[in-house]
């Protein structure tokens, strides 16, 4: 039976984060996820803001997590090979703000936020020239920054496997049982052993603590729905631009991503079960709350809806190490701004295993390798790598420019099979203003035949295929003749 130390369940943006510290502090460590890939839950379709800190509740684990979280993402980046956008953020009004705005500066002082600074119109209008003729003041926290959440996840799961951390993907856990302070977890056809388990399904929470018995967690969960546009529009914002925040949340946001497109939302809509669907009535209320900030928008760019779902308990972080079972750490409730919170969530949980006995040693340290991205390269550089390898020369998605060389890079690089939907998050095709409706076919291609399966085997996600046959004479027409 394999033995670990550590076993962590969930691979959104909280369980990369502890699996990569554990890995790298030599602590033997594996990541369990129920899905086909890691990060499809929640930290996919999340704002990827590295919120500054101001908005926190005093004296919470929000308010302390979130500031030093965004400390530390630069660094973690650079090892990464990760893009980070250190845009800043506005929080905007109009002539009545002042009150709230001052609030909100106050309150980031408190909570240890830096280099904040409240502005007036022309102040602002120097930042962000798509400003509504009604926003007088904002309150501009230069600190900041944008990411790819679902790109940064995937990119601490590689760093992690390459420095011996092991990874168990389409894993339905059906048993966890406790034997001499052991905890022998299992899906019917495999079982190993950990010393802990560090339970970060956030959603899915309960289902593994209902395996070993653990009450459950009261959770509730809100969706959130989005409006993306075109990279055509690229510019009509500079960075994130929120309204006043409300008691629901930091509201409907304008906001460029860290590739360029722009994005209204979330929503916040109080949900019964996970679901992220997308209603014709959030649609009008994103439209109607982002005008009242930002001017010039064209809505008849967008190319993309889509909503997240945000898992909460109470109003706070839930980190609890206290439970039935020893060893048991239980992380849920990271709503925003988890993300932001991310790496901090993972400093203090490992910090704390320490204390209370885990034994670390020393790795010799493996670098990540970034993808190759052609659109970074000069045309001299982008010569001398078709001369190496022609495949770098072929256009697969022609939206995003991504080519078939890199396409192959991502295949021969991960260690499990990728479906359409993971090369997406991966390299961005199909992502484009066509949303795949040219390149699904040269890309079906092409993992058919990397892969050496038939094209109907290659999955859209999960176990859904894009492909039901051949449609061709004999085909699937054919079939029903």
């Amino acid at each position: 039976m394999q033995k670990y130390t550590v076993a962590i369940f969930g691979s959104g943006i909280v369980g990369a984060f502890i699996f990569d510290s554990l890995v790298l502090n030599g602590v033997k460590c594996v990541l369990i996820e129920k899905g086909e890939d890691v990060c499809l839950g929640a930290s996919k379709a999340n704002s990827g803001i590295i919120h500054a800190g101001y908005d926190c509740e005093k004296d919470t684990l929000k308010a302390k997590f979130n500031v030093r979280g965004n400390q530390l993402y630069p660094d973690i980046a650079k090892r990464l090979g990760e893009r980070i956008g250190s845009c800043g953020s506005l929080v905007v009004g109009d002539k009545n703000s002042l009150p709230k705005l001052n609030e909100l500066l106050e309150r980031g002082i408190y909570n240890g936020v830096k280099n904040l600074q409240i502005l007036n119109r022309s102040q602002l209008l120097k930042l962000e020239k798509n400003l509504n003729q009604d926003i007088e003041y904002g309150l501009y926290a230069k600190d900041a920054k944008i990411i790819s959440p679902y790109h940064f996840t995937i990119s601490l799961v590689e760093e992690s496997l390459i420095n011996g951390g092991k990874l168990k993907l389409n894993f339905i856990t059906t048993s966890i049982q406790k034997l001499n302070d052991k905890f022998i977890i299992s899906n019917g056809k495999e079982s190993f052993e950990s010393s802990y388990i560090i339970n970060a399904c956030g959603a899915g929470v309960n289902e593994i603590g209902s395996l070993i018995g653990e009450d459950i967690i009261p959770l509730t969960f809100t969706k959130g729905e989005y409006i993306l546009l075109d990279k055509s529009e690229m510019g009509l914002v500079s960075r994130p631009i929120f309204p006043l925040p409300t008691e629901k949340g930091k509201g409907i946001l304008a906001c460029p991503t860290i590739s360029g497109n722009t994005f209204f939302g979330p929503t916040a809509v109080d949900i019964n079960k996970y679901d992220t669907s997308v209603s014709y009535s959030s649609l009008n209320v994103i439209k109607s709350s982002v005008t009242k900030m930002i001017s010039n928008i064209n809505f008849k760019k967008t190319i993309k809806l889509y909503a997240g779902v945000r898992v909460k308990k109470g109003k706070d972080f839930y980190i609890n190490f206290d439970n039935k079972n020893k060893n048991y750490i239980v992380i849920t409730g990271i709503s925003s701004p988890g993300l932001s919170a991310a790496p901090a969530i993972a400093e203090f949980v490992v910090n704390k295993l320490i204390e209370n006995g885990l034994k670390t040693n020393k790795i010799e340290f493996k670098q990540r390798i970034p993808y190759t991205n052609i659109l970074t390269l000069n045309e001299d550089e982008l010569s001398s790598l078709i001369r190496l390898n022609k495949d770098y020369g072929e256009i697969i998605c022609n939206c995003e420019k991504i080519t078939k060389g890199e396409i192959i890079e991502v295949l021969k690089r991960t260690p499990f099979i990728l479906t359409t939907d993971g090369v997406k998050r991966r390299l961005r095709t199909t992502m484009g203003h066509c949303q795949g409706s040219f390149c699904y076919p040269k890309l079906i291609k092409l993992m058919s035949e990397f892969y050496q399966v038939p094209e109907e085997q290659i999955n859209f996600k999960g176990t859904k295929s894009l492909i039901v046959g051949d449609i061709k004479e004999g085909g699937i027409y054919g079939k029903h003749n």
